[in-house]
Formats: structure tokens, C-alpha cells, sequence
């Protein structure tokens, strides 16, 4: 589930939304056969609820977005990353006590005019009436604005879905864009962080009915820990979340411009980092060496898989193992 908080009109586009809305209705209001008086309140009465109405409506839907606390977890990270729940949460809280003294007043004001003994008290209130809601939001003005601002970031979230995710790590040029592109069914779709100019790329593939979720992070899984900056760090435990099984692509050929041991290096800390299975992959194996393969399988202590991503070859035993890691035990 994406989270989302409805579109947010600006505190005082939403006042002469609300007084424009009132004074047209009433203006359609017609009332015959009774005194001066009564035609006056019922008008004045008819403007308090509307602006009452108008404004109580579009907070409320504010007030309807997903709480925090029932998204999945991905995402719980990610809203505390990109904008802090403390703050959203402070914010609705603001929006919650706005309606709460809006309704309180309508009320109040209503019987004020309907009990008012002239014309002119009962314009007096109504206006009294404007005066104190439109005060009331613009109390809450700043926080408006920091959930415009929200709603922004949180149209600008990734889409996952709550499937089971492979995530792909390895340093840059090693292939794993090829790779993604090489097991999914489709051109993988471009997502932004929210919080950095990184991007993550989403690719699907179906296997036995089951359909699978592929995530690449390019700039985020790239590189070692002290090289991450805060933000990166964050995004990275976010992740975390995700990743049912990670994927870590080697280019021992060194063509991608890093050493074997600085791959190394960044899939131990990878390996360290997720507490899931992490399946080390060695690309481009269409330049390799039977030799050179088996001397870095020696050096990893653990088996590895050998593709060529480029080709398609050795793709699906990558797959099957993946399906297996997906397979109760």
C-alpha cells in the first residue's frame, strides 16, 4: 500500500473557497411569506454552515490518509527518512483539533443568530464567525503547508508491491542493470527516492503462477559503509524491509574498474547488513576463464553462480535458486 495524503489547498485559497461557496449559496436561498428577521437569520445561518461545511470537508480528508503505523514497513522508513513521523504526526494532530473547534463554533453560532434579536446582530455574528475560523486556520497554517509539502514527497515514493523481493547489490558496471533487465519479463520501471537523487529500478518475472519482484539500487548498494553519507545509510535500512534475497553481482574480470577485493569488501558488509540469503553471482562470465572462476569460487568459500547477463546465459539457475530461497522449507 502507497501512502498517500489527498491534494491540500493552501489556507487561504481554502477561506475564499469556503466564503465564496457560502455566499452563493445563500444568495440561491429563498424564503417568502415570513418576516424580515427570519429571512435574515436563515440566510446568515445557511453562510455558518457552509463555510463550516466546506472547510470541515477538505480537513477531513486530510484526516482519512493512511495512518502511519499501518503501512508495511518499507514504507513506515521512508516517510520517517523523507519528511518524520513526529512531525506528520503533529501535523494531523493540528488539523484534528481545527475541525473539532470549527464544529464547536458552527454550533455556538448557529444559535446565536437563530436566537439574535436584529438584522444587524445576526450579520454581526456570522461575521463574528468568519473572523474566528478563518483565525483558527490560519493557526494551523504552517502545518498545512508541511503536508502539502507531504502529500508532494509521498506522490513521489516508489511502488512496491508486497511480494517477494530480490534485491540486487554489487559495485557500478558490474552489470547488474543487464541482469535485471536479463530475468525480467519487461522494461523495468525507473522509481526516485524521495530523499536522494538515487533511483531504484523495478523489473517483474513469473515462474509457477508466483510472480516476483526485482529491485536494483543503483548508488546505494554500491559501495563500502564510511563512503554512504547519512541519508544513503537510512534508505539502506529501509531496504531492509524488502529484501526477501539479495543478489550480489561480481565482475571479476575487473572490467567495471574495481578490484576483486573491493568487491569483496562491499559484498561482506552487504552480507553482514541483511540478515537474509545473499547469492553471490560472478557476470560476464562470456570474458572469463574456467580457471579464474574456480580460484575466486576458492577465495568466497561458498558456491557461486556464473552468468553472462548480456547473453541470457546461466540467467536461470540464478532463478531457480532464487525460487528455492522462495520455497518453505
Amino acid at each position: 500500500m502507497l501512502p498517500r495524503i489527498p491534494e491540500i489547498t493552501r489556507t487561504n485559497d481554502l477561506i475564499d473557497l469556503a466564503f465564496r461557496r457560502a455566499a452563493k449559496e445563500s444568495s440561491l436561498l429563498t424564503i417568502r411569506g415570513v418576516p424580515r428577521l427570519i429571512r435574515t437569520r436563515k440566510k446568515e445561518e445557511k453562510k455558518v454552515k457552509v463555510v463550516a461545511r466546506v472547510i470541515k470537508k477538505h480537513l477531513n480528508k486530510v484526516l482519512k490518509a493512511p495512518r502511519i503505523e499501518e503501512l508495511p514497513s518499507f514504507y513506515q522508513e521512508l516517510v520517517d527518512i523523507a519528511i518524520g513521523i513526529e512531525k506528520l504526526k503533529k501535523s494531523f494532530g493540528a488539523v484534528k483539533w481545527a475541525v473539532k473547534k470549527i464544529e464547536s463554533l458552527e454550533k455556538h453560532y448557529k444559535y446565536k443568530i437563530r436566537t439574535s434579536q436584529t438584522e444587524v446582530d445576526a450579520s454581526k455574528y456570522r461575521r463574528e464567525f468568519y473572523g474566528r475560523t478563518a483565525s483558527i486556520l490560519r493557526d494551523i497554517s504552517e502545518e498545512i503547508d508541511f503536508l502539502r509539502d507531504a502529500s508532494r514527497k509521498l506522490r513521489s515514493f516508489p511502488v512496491v508491491k508486497d511480494i517477494f523481493t530480490i534485491v540486487i547489490a554489487g559495485m557500478p558496471n558490474v552489470g547488474k542493470s543487464t541482469f535485471l533487465k536479463a530475468i525480467t519479463t519487461s522494461k523495468p520501471k525507473i522509481e526516485s527516492y524521495p530523499f536522494t537523487t538515487k533511483r531504484i529500478l523495478l523489473g517483474y518475472f513469473k515462474r509457477r503462477y508466483r510472480e516476483y519482484q526485482v529491485v536494483d539500487t543503483p548508488g546505494l548498494l554500491d559501495r563500502p559503509l564510511e563512503k554512504r553519507n547519512p541519508i544513503e545509510k537510512q534508505a539502506i535500512l529501509a531496504l531492509k524491509h524488502l529484501a526477501n534475497v539479495i543478489i550480489f553481482i561480481f565482475d571479476i574480470s575487473e572490467t567495471c574498474g574495481f578490484t576483486r577485493e573491493e568487491q569483496l569488501k562491499v559484498f561482506k558488509e552487504i552480507s553482514s547488513l541483511f540478515k537474509v540469503k545473499v547469492i553471490p553471482v560472478v557476470n560476464k562470465a562470456d570474458i572469463l576463464d574456467k580457471e579464474k572462476i574456480k580460484e575466486f569460487e576458492e577465495k568466497i568459500g561458498e558456491k557461486i553462480f556464473v552468468c553472462s547477463a548480456l547473453k541470457k546465459e546461466g540467467v536461470e539457475n540464478i532463478i531457480e535458486e532464487v525460487i528455492r530461497s522462495a520455497s518453505p522449507v
